[in-house]
């Protein structure tokens, strides 16, 4: 049996970079917020307090220079619209399902589809031991593949055992198929509920 680590494929989107812009805006609003608190209450003068949000000598400076202000204002405002239609792109785009590519010749190149790989593996997955169903889905890139398992398990079955028959026999053959050592593969088990029985 191989060496069995955590797996480092996301069973979803990867959101790091979301996450990472949500946590940044949210400590900047919260200094921004922390800091109209403070001077807001006068713990910074009382004649700081008083003063008007838009210091008057901006103001002056934007009444003056309008045309200035204005485009600066439009350009501001372009570029956020830039940013939010990359994000919202990003965000909506469909996640990779790379096709493998077995051999590279003068002939010709023979690959395999994601989409044959996941019913290849998938009808091996469902060939184990007290697993009812299985999906699976091809995720990464052509250069570094990986899989996503979702078995669901009948009531009652060995865990354990569906572990190692799933590791020795359907991933040791999706890496031998396709020629890699490692396969980086997130498993999600589901246990099915026996039918209801009705009492008569």
């Amino acid at each position: 049996m191989s060496e069995t680590k955590p797996s480092s494929t996301p069973i979803g989107r990867g959101a790091g970079f979301e996450r990472g812009a949500v946590v940044l805006l949210g400590l900047l609003s919260l200094l921004v917020g922390a800091a109209a608190i403070v001077v807001g209450s006068g713990a910074l003068g009382v004649f700081r307090a008083q003063r008007p949000v838009a210091d008057p000598l901006v103001v002056q400076w934007v009444r003056d220079n309008s045309r200035l202000a204005a485009l600066i204002g439009i350009v501001a405002g372009l570029v956020l619209l830039v940013l939010g239609l990359w994000w919202l792109v990003r965000a909506l785009r469909p996640e990779q399902r790379p096709d493998f590519r077995l051999e590279h010749s003068d002939s010709g190149d023979l690959s395999v589809t994601a989409g044959a790989l996941s019913d290849a593996v998938r009808a091996d997955a469902e060939r184990v031991h007290g697993v009812k169903r299985a999906r699976v889905r091809m995720a990464g890139t052509e250069r570094s593949p990986s899989l996503r398992l979702t078995l669901s398990l009948q009531e009652g079955t060995n865990v354990r055992h569906v572990w190692e028959e799933l590791d020795e026999k359907v991933l040791a053959r999706a890496r031998q198929a396709l020629g890699l050592e490692t396969l980086p593969t997130a498993i999600r088990l589901r246990l099915d509920r026996a039918p209801k029985q009705r009492v008569q």
